[in-house]
């Protein structure tokens, strides 16, 4: 199920320093929204700026048909968004693309989430409904990261869950100082991710998602990733958010808005 209309801001609440969590009147994303998905949202009606852009989604509110996204002001669409006020409108199409895929059986299985800056949303969104079904909250295991304390992403929210935290930034200014692939190695040199029950899914910078993905190649650990590229039209039409992947007989180029965004990351080829 899938909508495209003009919906309402019901809220737009800055969370951190040009971070905000928007959350907008829309029942079927609220409804239908699953982990790693996302919505296209465009702020205006005229040609600036010209493209929509995608934004992974973060919280459902079903009883009250709203969902939300998060986002860090860095550019002109950005700033338009974050001057939307309680009652004007947006165009969204969503909710679009594939999910993360729970591995199974999921109450035997460690999940390690394994997040950078604004790719944290959908990592949220896995854990809450993980939590949900049933998934022993000491067998998820998020690892938060970003470049410093400003730019983490949901870790109130993830606190919240009950789940195992472990929070990094490059400067040390919260939790552990180092990159996310520092606390993934000392909790394989531990014996916390036993390859033989342990899942991987990540999401964040394409620098981020690669290290990860080589860690988790290295040790034998099967890896979902959420791949952040352009994605101006969402639909597959454009073309402009090809990922290259392995094929059978050689590579080849998928489209991360139909495709994925969610992939298997031995499937990826990194350039």
């Amino acid at each position: 199920m899938r909508c495209a209309e003009h919906c309402a801001v019901v809220a737009n609440r800055p969370v951190a320093t040009s971070q905000f969590e928007m959350e907008i009147h829309c029942p079927t994303v609220a409804l239908y929204a699953q982990p790693g998905q996302f919505v296209q949202i465009r702020v205006q009606t005229g040609y600036e700026p010209l493209f929509s852009r995608p934004f992974s989604v973060f919280r459902r509110f079903p009883e009250q048909g709203n969902f939300s996204v998060v986002y860090l002001v860095r550019g002109t669409f950005t700033q338009l968004l974050a001057s939307k006020k309680p009652g004007e409108s947006i165009f969204v199409v969503g909710p679009l693309g594939n999910r993360f895929a729970v591995a199974q059986p999921a109450e035997d299985t460690t999940h390690l989430l394994v997040a950078g800056g604004v790719g944290a949303p959908p990592l949220y969104l896995l854990a809450e409904e993980m939590v949900q079904n049933g998934v022993p909250r000491d067998r998820i295991v998020v690892v938060n990261g970003a470049r410093r304390r400003d730019l983490v992403v949901c870790q109130k929210q993830f606190a919240d869950l009950g789940v195992q935290l472990w929070t990094v930034t490059e400067d040390g200014s919260l939790g552990e100082r180092g990159k996310v692939t520092d606390v993934l190695q000392a909790l394989y040199e531990r014996g916390e991710l036993l390859r033989d029950r342990c899942q991987v899914y990540t999401c964040g910078p394409t620098a981020m998602l690669e290290a990860v993905a080589k860690f988790a190649c290295k040790h034998r650990l099967p890896c979902q990733v959420s791949m952040e590229t352009l994605m101006p039209c969402g639909l597959g039409v454009c073309l402009g958010c090809a990922v290259k992947v392995r094929t059978a007989d050689g590579t080849d180029y998928k489209r991360a808005c139909v495709d994925g965004p969610v992939f298997d990351a031995a499937e990826v080829v990194w350039e």
